[in-house]
């Protein structure tokens, strides 16, 4: 131990450690915990904001061979006029809950079953019931996990 630290303080001539031994140990320890603190979190939200101006009854691909897996936690809708009925789905597969009735008033509805994302897959817009419906604003609210 002597040979990698001699004449850094760090060590006695007997290769015992010194205070500044013990002070550079600590502040290596904060400087690691600090790094640590500064990681983003495993699981990111991730908003998908999309705008389909005059929707037709029938599906309108939104994501074709997705780069990444991720989940789709909720829907919300609005339109600046008229009504409609929005299911997303993947590939041919209706997200688990509740489809969105489109309105001018703002609509969430939570889905946790059916809604995960692969590498490759596609999301659609399946629109029904159209009635004058314009400007229709849809986010999904996912979450991606980091690696």
């Amino acid at each position: 131990m002597t040979d990698l630290v001699e004449g850094t303080g760090l060590v006695d001539a007997k290769g015992k450690a010194t205070g500044e031994m013990a002070r550079w140990m600590k502040k290596s320890a904060r400087d690691a915990a600090a790094l640590g603190s500064g990681k983003a979190a495993k699981t990111q939200t991730l908003p998908s904001p999309w705008l389909v101006k005059f929707p037709d009854n029938g599906d309108e691909p939104v994501i074709i061979n997705s780069p990444i897996a991720f989940t789709i936690n909720s829907v919300t809708t609005k339109s600046s006029a008229g009504t409609a009925t929005l299911t997303v789905k993947i590939g041919s597969t209706a997200l688990g809950g509740t489809a969105n009735s489109v309105s001018t008033s703002e609509q969430t509805q939570a889905h946790s079953s059916a809604n995960a994302v692969a590498v490759g897959d596609d999301v659609t817009f399946t629109f029904s019931s159209v009635s004058g419906a314009e400007n229709v604003s849809v986010m999904l609210s996912c979450t991606v996990e980091l690696a």
